[in-house]
């Protein structure tokens, strides 16, 4: 009996690297650089709201996760810190992303009868310092999944950030 238990312990272990993603690869408030330097095909650029964006193929970061092929990485930063990381992916006929959240943040309840892939909406986790939030949506002719990670100890700027983006998104039409 304990042979078995062994033995399933050892494949669980064994399978953890495929949903494996250590996109951290920087703290929250750490600078831009070591991150360029990881991802050599990171496209850096600076914003109309006072931040700098460095987005980045998943593939650069989490090499051995084939399952999130196809996600873009985009990490924000203001005043040359670290405050928000994002993970979008669109129109793929799949819910990796909210496999990989869940399996790293904690499963929850989705409508009986709703297979993932179809669900709809949005869940958030609090984790430490850590506010973690994951959005599927439709968007024209597909879907879209978001999920962000951000600090509290970095919120007051990320929420000037916001306001500066909401505010520009109100004069659109």
């Amino acid at each position: 009996m304990k042979k078995i238990f062994l033995i399933l312990f050892i494949f669980i272990l064994s399978s953890q690297p495929t949903i494996a993603c250590d996109f951290k690869v920087l703290n929250f408030g750490d600078k831009k650089d070591k991150l360029v330097s990881i991802s050599p095909s990171a496209l850096v650029f600076e914003n109309q709201f006072g931040g700098e964006n460095v987005i980045t193929p998943i593939t650069d970061v989490c090499k051995n996760n084939r399952k999130l092929q196809g996600t873009k990485l985009d990490y924000l930063f203001m005043d040359n810190k670290l405050v928000l990381i994002t993970f979008l992916r669109g129109n793929m006929d799949d819910a990796a992303l909210l496999d990989f959240a869940m399996l790293k943040y904690g499963s929850f309840n989705l409508p009986i009868g709703i297979e993932k892939k179809n669900w709809r909406g949005s869940y958030v986790w609090e984790i430490g310092n850590d506010t973690i939030n994951y959005i599927r949506s439709d968007i024209h002719e597909g879907n879209a999944e978001l999920l962000e990670v951000s600090s509290k100890l970095y919120s007051s700027e990320l929420n000037k950030y916001l306001e500066e983006v909401g505010k520009w998104l109100d004069t659109q039409e």
